[in-house]
């Protein structure tokens, strides 16, 4: 199996995604967030690249089906139903709703993924889960950074060397390894047992808690490895959970 990282969702847009599996991660809290909207029950997730898109097109969707979801510079956007706490997203709130999103980070990278064989949503919270699918399925991977304001943040690039740890560890007889992955799997090592730390150091997390305490609860709950099992993946342009026993294509 072949792996790659890219750091920025510009880094991503420069790589040929053809023929790959391409996972978006933006642990703090795009990622973290999809996932649990889709584990409470939400019926789908639109994911916008910005406010004004989004709005458009939550108009279209009647009322009482439909949430408007999302942040910028880490704070709920004005007029929106929900921000972009994992915390917030319980089944209550998200049950059978179509939840129309945007952030910062997290849906520009989704949309600079187009064009990729199949397009998967990945965090700590998943992250046994996709690992699993990943090598039963046996294509080339490239985990894709989500940053913050174009440049790479540690909470993400942890993550991503954690995949390519567990990933590596599914095939003994060793896979390609781009300098990327090599880079993104050397940090992970530095912070492996400390996932809260890393993300309490990371421009993410420090802009977060910039915004209140209360936001490090957002830290922990994004820390956490293995709680959900269930893969957000893009088909026909909303974020729908991989059915059980299915394999990326």
């Amino acid at each position: 199996m072949d792996i790659d990282v890219t750091f920025t969702p510009a880094d991503l847009a420069q790589q040929d995604r053809t023929g790959r599996i391409v996972v978006v991660l933006d642990v703090v809290r795009a990622s973290t967030t999809i996932i649990q909207a889709l584990a409470h029950g939400c019926a789908r997730v639109l994911p916008q690249a910005t406010v004004e898109e989004a709005r458009s097109l939550a108009a279209t969707l009647p009322p009482r089906e439909r949430l408007l979801g999302g942040e910028r510079n880490g704070q709920r956007i004005s007029g929106f139903d929900l921000g972009n706490s994992p915390r917030e997203y319980t089944a209550e709130r998200v049950r059978d709703k179509t939840l129309v999103f945007t952030t910062t980070n997290g849906t520009r990278t989704l949309q600079a993924a187009q064009g990729a064989d199949s397009i998967l949503v990945g965090a700590f919270a998943n992250l046994p889960a996709v690992v699993q699918k990943l090598a039963a399925a046996g294509r080339p991977v490239l985990l894709a950074a989500a940053g913050r304001l174009d440049r790479p943040v540690l909470d993400d690039v942890v993550c991503a060397g954690m995949f390519v740890q567990q990933l590596q560890e599914r095939q003994p007889e060793g896979g390609s390894l781009s300098d990327a992955a090599l880079l993104a799997w050397q940090v992970y090592r530095a912070y492996e047992g400390r996932l809260v730390e890393a993300l309490r150091l990371s421009a993410s997390g420090q802009a977060l808690l910039r915004l209140g305490r209360e936001y490090e609860d957002d830290l922990r709950c994004c820390a956490q490895v293995g709680v959900s099992s269930l893969i957000p993946a893009v088909n026909d342009g909303a974020l729908l959970p991989l059915p059980p026993g299915s394999v990326p294509d």
